[in-house]
């Protein structure tokens, strides 16, 4: 129950100042992953995908080497254009440590993403025997998560405080050129322009905004932990950054070709809006709240009406600018194919993507206090091979397995990113029934260990540790690879 207290200025001047700042980009460009580290999405081409990912040394004839190696579109023959997409139904829950942590009794959450289509598209040109250029529009970061707001008779459901519709994407479209400088080596690269797009819908937590600046939060005057007081949404759209991809391959001899590919960081600064809905609590005083012996709310006194100034057009929580920027992380690739048989191809690659670069999130509110929110991302490696075999003239299987290490530490794993280690496998088929026309299709299977995780921020002057941890994440995902390309 709220008991009285003494403020430092009347009601009609409530502010939420720090928790404000913490829950509205509260790891607004971290959601969960998709198929790859972080928020990484390596599905780029259905033939690749087919084989894990296993392309850097040797790619496919698809255009999509304008990603995994722009080297290889050195000597493209004619004109090529490619048309596809990843469809990514991703699954999981998360499982609170006991009953009496979860509302309601529920222990089970479960995750409520729709499928979600990635797309990709490819062109090359064949300038002559040893150059060709090419464009690629491709999304390598993005993802969905969506978690419920209520589990059940209209609780809560923690992890809302964190996020409950979740969006991030970065498109990049890529402009390349590659030559061959000898009959073994090849070169590569181009710029990028980077799109993004984020957008954070969360509930806001009234007991852990202060009454007024400087004052008491409302959980110490008995507002329950987790009431939600408003929803928050926060949107950046078609903000661009710049960066670069460039590659190499060697071929040593008929059967063993080696390949590298480096794509730079990508900084992207976001000016977005932030708008706020007030959430009924139906809260009420329960004793007269006083300062110096004058009632500043007299017991009764609805909290809700109290509260709504802070909609209101100059209130605190009225539609506001606010800015930040992230740093989509370098990818640095290395590989290896092997020209087993006439027929059987083998490709080994090793990955490095430099997520220590989502460090901390700036976040500059218009009206606010700014913040910063720490995610303390690790490195991450991943190992994929492949093998691809000609079974017939126009028909190639392919199959994959892929191993890749967590970017988001024990102490963050959140709603936002229930991330870890990861085994994948893969398969797929390509076609081409005639000279001008091939249809690839493959399947990925995403398989992740269990990690456990928190579903609630940390406390004012609470560090981030392992002991917010209160339950278990399970994740996984289906993915169904579709490329057309057209040989002209």
């Amino acid at each position: 129950m709220l008991r009285s207290t003494s403020w430092s200025r009347p009601p009609a001047g409530l502010r939420l100042l720090s928790l404000l700042a913490a829950v509205v980009l509260i790891g607004t460009l971290a959601p969960g992953s998709a198929a790859a580290q972080g928020f990484g999405v390596y599905e780029q081409g259905t033939c690749v995908m087919a084989r894990a990912g296993a392309a850097v040394a040797q790619g496919c004839d698809d255009g999509s080497s304008i990603y995994f190696n722009p080297a290889h579109i050195a000597g493209a023959q004619g004109t090529t254009v490619s048309l596809g997409a990843t469809l990514i139904d991703a699954n999981g829950d998360f499982t609170y440590d006991s009953v009496a942590e979860a509302p309601g009794g529920v222990r089970e959450v479960e995750l409520q993403n729709d499928p979600v289509p990635v797309p990709h598209g490819y062109v090359t040109y064949g300038l002559n025997d040893r150059s060709g250029i090419g464009l690629g529009l491709y999304v390598p970061f993005g993802l969905e998560t969506v978690w419920p707001q209520e589990v059940a008779d209209g609780r809560t459901f923690d992890g809302a405080f964190e996020g409950y519709d979740n969006r991030v994407q970065s498109i990049y479209v890529q402009p390349t050129i590659g030559y061959q400088v000898t009959p073994r080596l090849r070169v590569g690269g181009g710029p990028i322009l980077a799109v993004s797009t984020v957008e954070l819908n969360q509930l806001v937590d009234l007991s852990q905004t202060p009454t007024v600046e400087g004052g008491p939060r409302f959980g110490e005057l008995g507002v329950p932990f987790h009431t939600a007081f408003a929803q928050a949404k926060l949107e950046g759209s078609n903000e661009l950054g710049f960066g670069a991809n460039i590659g190499a391959s060697y071929r040593i001899s008929d059967r063993f070709t080696l390949g590298a590919r480096f794509t730079t960081p990508i900084k992207v600064e976001y000016s977005g809006d932030a708008s706020f809905e007030q959430i009924d609590t139906n809260l009420t005083v329960p004793a007269d709240l006083t300062q110096g012996g004058q009632v500043l709310l007299p017991a009764g006194t609805p909290l809700d009406a109290a509260l709504a100034p802070q909609f209101s057009e100059e209130g605190r929580l009225s539609e506001q600018g606010v800015e930040t920027e992230i740093t989509f992380p370098f990818q640095l690739v290395a590989g290896v194919s092997v020209q087993a048989t006439e027929r059987l191809l083998l490709l080994a690659d090793y990955q490095l993507t430099g997520w220590s670069a989502f460090d901390e999130i700036p976040i500059d509110f218009e009206k606010a206090t700014d913040t910063v929110r720490e995610e303390n991302y690790d490195n991450t490696h991943a190992v994929r091979l492949g093998a691809e075999y000609d079974v017939l003239d126009p028909l190639t299987a392919r199959i994959g397995y892929l191993y890749n290490t967590a970017a988001a530490p024990d102490a963050v794993v959140t709603p936002l990113l229930p991330e870890n280690d990861r085994n994948q496998f893969t398969l797929g088929v390509g076609w081409r029934p005639v000279e001008t026309l091939e249809v690839n299709v493959s399947y990925h299977l995403l398989q992740q260990n269990s990690r456990r995780g928190r579903v609630r921020s940390e406390l004012p002057g609470e560090p981030i540790s392992t002991d917010l941890n209160q339950g278990l994440y399970e994740f996984g995902a289906n993915l169904f690879g579709t490329t057309l390309t057209l040989y002209l």
